[in-house]
C-alpha cells in the first residue's frame, strides 16, 4: 500500500478488460473497441493510432512499431514492424558524400515507415472488428481536433525550432509559427484523410498509393533516397519471442533487429548479483544497475544489428560462461568505463498495453524515434516522418552500419511475462529511448523481487547511465546521490523525468486486472 500521505496514485483494477497507455484519449478509444467486441489486438491497433494522431511528438504513421501477441493459451508471438533503410542507402554513398554521421532532421534518417503494415498485417491475423471501426477513433481527433495535454505541450515547445525548419512542418505543427499550448486544440486533416485510406485499402492504401508517391516526393525533393521499390519491399515479420527463466517465470522479448535480448541478459546478471538483497531505493543497487547498463550496452553496441545481415547466437548470449565474462567487469567500489558503450542517439516514444476479457494480452510500442522524428511532413498527406535511421553506424564491418532494405538497430521493445505454461502475468514496457532495457528491468525487478504494486513499481525513481554519465531523477534520496558521485559516477540531474511506462498485472487467481500507468505522462490505466 502506497504512503497516502504523499502524491501517488492507486492501482487501477477490473474484470472485463483493461487498457494503459500514456494518453488517455488513447486508454479510452482501447476501451470502446474491447466493449464493441473488438479483441486486445483490436483495441491496441486503435489506441496506437490515436496515440499517432494525438501525440505527434512521440509516434505516428511515420514510424515504426513492434508488439508481442498472446493469445490466452497460446505461446506469445513477436510482431516486428520496423522500417528498412532505401535500397541504394549503402555506405559507399555517404563515404562519396563525405557524410560521417546521419543528422537528425536529415531526409537520409528517414526509414520506410513500418508500423501501418504491422497494423494491418495483426489485424488481419487476429482482429475481430473491421479495421475501419478499429481506425474510426483516430481520424476522428484527427479531423474534428483534440486538446493537447501537458507533457505533449512541453515537447512542442521544445521543438518549435526543429518544426520550423521544414516548411510543411512550420505549416501544419505550429500556430502563428509557434507550438500549440497545453489545452488549444489541434487538428490534422490531411492525416484524417490519410487514416481514412488506410482503413478502406489497408496495406496498398499506404505502401502502393498516392500516398506513397507523396512520401517519396517529398522525401526526395529534399535528397532522400527513397523509392516506390522500397515501399513494396517492406514486410511484417511475425516470430517467436525470445525469453529466459527469471525464478520461475519466463520473461519474453521480440527477437533483433530490437534490443530485447539486452533485457534477459540484464535480468540474469540481476540474479546473479543478488541484487534483490539490498533495498530497492539503496545506493549498491542504482550503482549495480548503472554498472549493469555499461556493461551490457558495451555489447549491444558493438555486436548486435539486423540478424538478417548478421549472424548471432542468442542461446551463448545468455550462458552463464558469457554472463560471468561480464559480471567480472562489475565492482561495488569502482565505476566501469568504456567508451565502447556509446550510443548513437537516445530517443523517445509511446508504449501501450491491452488486455480483453478472454485474457488475450497486447504489449505494443510505436515510435517516430526522436521528438517529432525527422521534423519533415509530407506535403499532401499529414505525415511526420520517423527518424529511426539515426540508429544506423556510419563504419565499416560494424554489425550496425546502413544498408540497402536493412533494418537499423531498434531502441523500443515492448515486455510481457508468463509462467511456465505460457499464460500471461505481466504485460509491461517502458519508454525513454535507450533506457527502455534498464527501464523494463527496473520495473520488472520492483515487482518480481521487492513486491511492489504495478504503479509503486512504475513511479519508483530512476537513474540511467548513457555515454559516460549517470543521469538520475529528483526524487532519488541525496544522500544516495551522494554516494553515487563519491563511487565515481559522473552525475546529471534530470530536469523533468526518465522515460514513462505502462503495466497490466493478470491476478489468475481472483480473476482481476491490475493496470498502472506513468505519472511522467500524460496517460492513464482504465478498465471497466
Amino acid at each position: 500500500m502506497r504512503e497516502l500521505s504523499f502524491p501517488g496514485r492507486s492501482n487501477v483494477l477490473a474484470q472485463n478488460g483493461m487498457a494503459a497507455t500514456s494518453n488517455p484519449l488513447s486508454s479510452i478509444e482501447a476501451i470502446n473497441i474491447l466493449r464493441k467486441g473488438g479483441n486486445a489486438v483490436d483495441a491496441s491497433i486503435a489506441a496506437s493510432a490515436v496515440q499517432a494522431v494525438v501525440c505527434p511528438s512521440a509516434t505516428g504513421i511515420g514510424g515504426d512499431c513492434f508488439a508481442i501477441i498472446s493469445l490466452n493459451g497460446k505461446d506469445p508471438i513477436a510482431v516486428n514492424g520496423s522500417g528498412i533503410a532505401p535500397k541504394k542507402a549503402n555506405l559507399d554513398f555517404f563515404i562519396e558524400k563525405k557524410i560521417n554521421r546521419i543528422g537528425l532532421s536529415s531526409p537520409h534518417s528517414v526509414t520506410i515507415p513500418g508500423a501501418v503494415h504491422a497494423w494491418c498485417s495483426m489485424h488481419e491475423k487476429y482482429g475481430k472488428l473491421d479495421l475501419e471501426e478499429v481506425l474510426k477513433g483516430a481520424e476522428n481527433y484527427a479531423r474534428n481536433g483534440f486538446p493537447i495535454h501537458e507533457v505533449e505541450a512541453l515537447a512542442w515547445k521544445e521543438k518549435e525550432g526543429k518544426l520550423r525548419e521544414d516548411k510543411n512542418s512550420k505549416n501544419l505543427f505550429l500556430k502563428n509559427n509557434n507550438s500549440y499550448k497545453f489545452g488549444e486544440v489541434f487538428k490534422n486533416i490531411p492525416l484524417a484523410n490519410t487514416i481514412k485510406i488506410i482503413a478502406k485499402e489497408k496495406i496498398n492504401g499506404f505502401y502502393n498509393s498516392h500516398i506513397t508517391k507523396d512520401m517519396i516526393q517529398t522525401l526526395n525533393n529534399l535528397g532522400g533516397l527513397h523509392s516506390e521499390e522500397d515501399f513494396y519491399s517492406q514486410d511484417t515479420f511475425f516470430s517467436k519471442t525470445i525469453s529466459n527463466i527469471y525464478n520461475d517465470i519466463k520473461i519474453h522479448q521480440c527477437p533483433l533487429n530490437g534490443p530485447g535480448i539486452i533485457v534477459l541478459m540484464m535480468m540474469a546478471l540481476n540474479e546473479k548479483l543478488n541484487i534483490k538483497k539490498y533495498n530497492p531505493l539503496s545506493f549498491e543497487r542504482y550503482h549495480l544497475q548503472a554498472e549493469i547498463t555499461k556493461v551490457c550496452y558495451e555489447f549491444k553496441e558493438t555486436k548486435l544489428g539486423d540478424p538478417n545481415f548478421n549472424k548471432i547466437n542468442i542461446e551463448e548470449i545468455l550462458t552463464d560462461s558469457f554472463l560471468d565474462n561480464l559480471m567480472s567487469k562489475i565492482k561495488m567500489n569502482e565505476v566501469y568505463n568504456s567508451k565502447k558503450s556509446y550510443v548513437t542517439s537516445n530517443p523517445e516514444t509511446v508504449y501501450l498495453t491491452v488486455v480483453d476479457r478472454d485474457l488475450n494480452a497486447v504489449s505494443f510500442i510505436n515510435s517516430i524515434c526522436h521528438s517529432f522524428g525527422s521534423g519533415i511532413t509530407t506535403s499532401n498527406t499529414g505525415i511526420l516522418f520517423q527518424n529511426r535511421g539515426v540508429n544506423f553506424r556510419l563504419e565499416k564491418d560494424h554489425p550496425n552500419v546502413i544498408e540497402g532494405n536493412k533494418r537499423p538497430l531498434h531502441t523500443i521493445i515492448p515486455g510481457l511475462v508468463t509462467n511456465q505454461n505460457n499464460e500471461t502475468l505481466l504485460t509491461f514496457g517502458v519508454m525513454g529511448g535507450q533506457y527502455q532495457p534498464i527501464g523494463q528491468t527496473h520495473v520488472l525487478q520492483n515487482i518480481l523481487d521487492y513486491n511492489l504494486s504495478i504503479q509503486e513499481a512504475i513511479d519508483s525513481p530512476r537513474a540511467f547511465a548513457l555515454d559516460g554519465n549517470l543521469k538520475v531523477e529528483k526524487s532519488l534520496d541525496n544522500e544516495v546521490v551522494d554516494e553515487l558521485k563519491n563511487t565515481g559516477h559522473k552525475i546529471i540531474i534530470e530536469n523533468n523525468s526518465i522515460g514513462g511506462g505502462q503495466c497490466i498485472k493478470i491476478d489468475r487467481n481472483e480473476g482481476t486486472l491490475i493496470g498502472g500507468s506513468d505519472t511522467r505522462k500524460d496517460g492513464m490505466a482504465i478498465g471497466y
